[in-house]
């Protein structure tokens, strides 16, 4: 008897190994089954950064200009078109005179829409026009000048005005603002900006 429960003891050993192998099995083939297909990749890609450049000069000048990084230029009397009666001597401004400044501003080679600003920039401290003359960026909606992106020119005008008023409807010989502009030289800063449109 001794034996016989040795023996069934041996057997049930024997079938709890049996089955844990039977599930150990059925467990590896179910996860090799359903795990040995793996697929992967790797996917590169490029994509090339826009271009920027924008560069400027005078209206009256040749060529491509400078780029407005390090741009820096000046104009004078001489660079003034005159868009009526000029009443004084060359290279200078006399009351009655109107005129316009013009500058280029050419944003060709960016790959960007451009939103340009220009303005007198009164807050310079060589900014120096006396009372009575005025100095406006008569270009844009109040100055701001929109370039959209085009794979052919980009360039646009900035006009800048300067008017000493008085004459035709002043008879007299001399006023206030007459004699305080009188022999002065006008230092007129013109800030522009280029940046993307967003």
């Amino acid at each position: 008897m001794a034996r016989s429960k040795k023996k069934k003891k041996n057997n049930k050993k024997l079938i709890i190994y049996a089955v844990c192998i039977f599930l150990l099995t059925a467990i590896a083939t179910f996860f090799v089954t359903y795990s040995m297909y793996r697929s992967s990749v790797t996917i590169t890609g490029s994509i090339n950064t826009a271009a920027w450049q924008v560069k400027v000069k005078k209206a009256s000048e040749q060529g491509t200009g400078v780029d407005m990084d390090s741009a820096s230029l000046t104009f004078g009397a001489s660079d003034i078109t005159w868009t009526g009666t000029h009443h004084g001597k060359n290279n200078t401004i006399a009351p009655g005179d109107t005129g316009i400044i013009q500058f280029v501003v050419d944003a060709t080679g960016s790959e960007v829409d451009v939103v340009l600003t220009a303005e007198i920039d009164t807050s310079n401290p060589n900014y120096s026009v006396p009372a009575g003359i005025t100095v406006a960026v008569t270009s844009g909606t109040n100055g701001t000048i929109s370039i959209p992106y085009s794979s052919s020119s980009m360039a646009t005008t900035v006009t800048i005005q300067v008017a000493w008023a008085g004459a035709l409807s002043d008879n007299s010989t001399k006023d206030a603002s007459d004699i305080a502009s009188e022999g002065v030289t006008l230092t007129i800063p013109v800030k522009l900006v280029a940046r993307q449109d967003l």
